[in-house]
């Protein structure tokens, strides 16, 4: 069998999910990407080329390079068509069946078994090739686009052996395979696969970002050559969170800088030649929802990638966030609106000028650079402050909190960037319970003036000790707005992956920042934690569910409540 074959692809996956030891699981996947390293006879070595590129994104939760800007919007409705059209059933049949399964995946598995025949040239599925259909469904466009969305879907499916039929549609129904395999796994099987350094591929993923490439120079010993490259984003450097200007103190004990915490979003500002990118912490590029802001930049001299904060901001204090978001997703921002919803963007980092990569000079030569370039509005510095003692870093949160930021992040002077990498070179120091950035799974519907509408959802947290599984941690249905519940109620609907009458199992996507009164423990979830009194903060419609907080964050917001620490 060509190991450029679907067939062998999903092969490997069944036997993956089927294991639960992590070694097991990395081993499987690094005797599969062995059989990619050279042409198989029936594909060039450029055809295993493709196919290895192809594999690792898929088996690291995507389908297309991080920053393309591609998306398949294929939606449920028109998975179920394409499964009703192969089986010869009507819709509302194949629904029933899906209830059964509960699973796209095992629905598309069950629904290619039981067809009542075979395709008389039925072609074997490559790799490239899967990867090309898709790329034509992500590019399909307007008027027609979802009945040539669902021809193309049909026609993969057609093709599709049972099994490849449940892998497929796991990949187009969200991009997760679901066995079990997170890209830090990837890695570890791209370095046993073709006898690389970790280290070294851990360093190609900084620098690159695009884990397919990072492959593909692991294949061809040519990992020195990644390089950062404007345009194509790199994973966030994140910041841990402590809950007191003493603990602060007491930890470090040295010198620190001291920001504020912006009420805004996230974004990677890119400026190569005339072109600009802004990407999100979706690694999304949103630059057509600030124009005036690429309009400033494009016409610098500098070429750079900055790390920094969109604020919605007049008269020299942020908006409320909720202003923010009405820049956001928008086909066209018009005058009024931009009018309506100013905009800064505040840089505080830099990891790339004129050629140069610079995450590995220290935090204070980074900060020199950043200030010699010359901005100008709507591009400010809202500056830095070295901070010592609890007595300092105190009085900057209070300052923070009173220009109505959120309050503070800490960073060590001397601190690389971390690309994707969370630790205690940069904290946070918020409210003293801060908030959860939290996942939707279950949506039910209102009562009363909410009827008909999904307005109270039960949102989840990571357990990284459970192979970043979710686990529940609260319930709540107060602070959207009615438009907000319509939107959610419509977007909720697509992503469904089992209707129970009064509520819907949804495919966790949606993140909400939820604040609350105080942590208590709980058997009714099977975190063991229940957020009291808890309310919708925003839709963070900025974030993934790997941007959600942990299972680990909500113990130590707990062990730090006040009636638990006295005890």
């Amino acid at each position: 069998m060509p190991a450029t074959e679907f067939s062998h692809f999903v092969e490997m996956c069944e036997k993956v999910r089927q294991t639960s030891s992590k070694n097991a699981k990395v081993s499987a996947i690094a005797e599969y990407l062995i059989t990619l390293k050279d042409g198989d006879g029936k594909r060039s070595t450029t055809g295993s080329d493709a196919s290895l590129a192809t594999a690792v994104l898929f088996m690291s939760g995507t389908i297309f390079p991080k920053g393309s800007g591609l998306a398949l919007n294929v939606g449920f409705n028109t998975i179920m068509r394409s499964l009703s059209e192969i089986a010869h059933l009507e819709p509302e049949e194949v629904q029933k069946i899906y209830l059964k399964h509960g699973d796209m995946g095992a629905l598309a598995e069950y629904v290619v078994s039981k067809r009542q025949q075979s395709p008389l040239m039925a072609q074997q599925l490559l790799l490239p090739d899967l990867y090309d259909q898709l790329r034509k469904i992500a590019d399909s466009a307007g008027p027609g686009s979802a009945e040539a969305k669902r021809k193309i879907l049909t026609g993969l499916l057609v093709n599709s052996s049972p099994l490849e039929a449940k892998y497929l549609i796991k990949i187009v129904a969200g991009g997760e395979l679901r066995v079990g395999v997170v890209e830090g796994l990837v890695e570890l099987a791209i370095a046993k696969a073709f006898g690389r350094d970790l280290q070294a591929i851990r360093q190609a993923m900084l620098l690159s970002g695009d884990i397919a490439q990072v492959a593909l120079l692991a294949k061809k010993d040519a990992l020195s050559i990644a390089i950062m490259k404007p345009l194509t984003p790199l994973s966030f450097m994140l910041a841990d969170v402590m809950f007191s200007a003493e603990e602060i103190e007491q930890y470090y004990n040295k010198p620190l800088i001291c920001e504020f915490k912006y009420d805004g979003i996230r974004v990677q500002l890119h400026k190569f030649g005339v072109k600009v990118k802004m990407f999100s912490r979706k690694l999304e590029d949103v630059a057509s929802s600030f124009p005036e802001i690429v309009s400033v930049v494009s016409s610098m001299p500098s070429e750079f990638i900055l790390d920094g904060e969109v604020l919605a901001y007049r008269a020299d204090r942020p908006l409320h966030f909720q202003e923010l978001q009405k820049r956001l997703r928008r086909k066209a921002v018009t005058d009024h609106l931009m009018a309506e919803v100013p905009v800064v963007y505040v840089p505080y980092d830099i990891m790339y000028l004129n050629g140069q990569s610079l995450i590995d000079r220290p935090l204070t030569e980074r900060k020199k650079l950043l200030s010699q370039i010359r901005f100008r509005e709507p591009i400010i510095d809202l500056g830095y402050r070295v901070v010592s003692t609890a007595s300092e870093i105190a009085g900057a949160f209070r300052e923070s909190r009173n220009a109505g930021h959120e309050g503070l992040v800490v960073k060590e002077l001397e601190s690389q960037y971390y690309p994707g990498k969370r630790g205690r070179h940069w904290t946070k120091l918020k409210h003293e319970l801060d908030t959860i950035d939290a996942v939707i799974v279950i949506a039910e519907y209102g009562h009363g003036k909410r009827a008909g509408t999904l307005s109270d959802y039960t949102f989840a947290v990571r357990d990284e000790n459970d192979s970043g599984s979710l686990k529940t941690i609260g319930k709540a249905y107060s602070g959207l707005t009615d438009a907000e519940i319509a939107k959610m109620t419509e977007k909720l609907r697509s992503i469904t992956i089992k209707n129970e009458g009064y509520r819907l199992i949804v495919r966790p996507e949606i993140v909400l920042e939820v604040a609350f009164d105080s942590i208590q423990k709980s058997d009714r979830h099977n975190s063991g934690f229940a957020l009291r009194f808890p309310r919708i903060k925003y839709i963070r419609t900025d974030k993934t569910v790997r941007d959600s907080d942990t299972l680990e964050k909500v113990q130590r917001i707990y062990e730090r409540q006040s009636h638990i620490k006295s005890r």
